[in-house]
């Protein structure tokens, strides 16, 4: 069931937004005698897809939220938790495939998940997330971390939290010890809410970014030729900044 915070998610989409614009300046050019305005407004449609759409631009927004988890330690740390906390990043589902496939973001985060979880030789590996397949991107990493060898025994799931609010609150449920180490892994653009949410329920939780937007290639003529992989990112980063600003207006 589609809900109003599913649909105001898809709606901060920057994609959206410039098409809402596109489809103004058209109306206002065919609707009112001075086309100017129309113009003007298209005019300013094509700049900020341009300004989306580069790298420098996109870059610095993917470091600005990345910045405070660029020098974290990789899963060779020696790092002891008693346990290790997966956020789900999405899973592949459709009518024709047999079973719920982890999207690449819940991929890189559950393979770097098992990596400290085997490292620091913590108790769980907690997976959460529900998603909207079939199954819930919870059990999709379950599924996963067992046939990568991880004993059944040492799994917890939260298959019902349906963002990272929810995550925090009920891993608070699960674990009614509030001074356990916690390593949590997600991406990095989305570590600063992740790790303020969960701070709120346990004092001693450690961020481990399984991934990054943000890339130190120097500038260069090729930069600044507009892609689509730029605008992934600032779509992506624009979206979390969004969630970031309304979590603490909630508080």
């Amino acid at each position: 069931m589609v809900t109003p915070y599913d649909l105001l998610k898809t709606s901060i989409d920057p994609v959206v937004f410039l098409l809402v614009l596109i489809a103004t300046g058209f109306w206002i050019s065919f609707k009112r005698r001075k086309k100017s305005s129309g113009y003007i407004v298209l005019l300013i449609t094509f700049l900020l897809l341009y300004t989306a759409s580069v790298s420098p631009i996109s870059n610095t927004l993917c470091y600005l939220l990345e910045k405070d988890y660029l020098l974290i330690d990789g899963p060779n740390s020696t790092e002891k938790y008693h346990i290790v906390v997966v956020l789900g990043g999405g899973a592949s589902d459709n009518r024709y495939s047999r079973e719920t496939m982890p999207s690449y973001q819940t991929t890189s985060r559950l393979h770097h998940a098992i990596q400290v979880f085997r490292r620091s030789k913590a108790r769980y590996l907690v997976c959460a997330g529900k998603g909207v397949g079939r199954l819930s991107e919870a059990k999709v990493m379950k599924n996963s971390a067992e046939r990568l060898g991880i004993p059944i025994t040492s799994i917890k799931i939260d298959p019902d939290s349906r963002d990272t609010w929810e995550h925090a609150e009920n891993l608070n449920k699960m674990f009614p010890n509030k001074d356990i180490k916690i390593g949590l892994v997600t991406s990095a653009y989305h570590m600063k809410r992740s790790e303020r949410e969960f701070r709120k329920y346990f004092p001693n939780v450690i961020p481990l970014p399984s991934d990054y937007l943000y890339s130190s290639s120097p500038l260069s003529i090729m930069t600044f030729i507009p892609s689509s992989g730029n605008l992934y990112k600032f779509s992506t980063v624009f979206r979390e900044m969004i969630g970031v600003g309304w979590y603490r207006i909630k508080g």
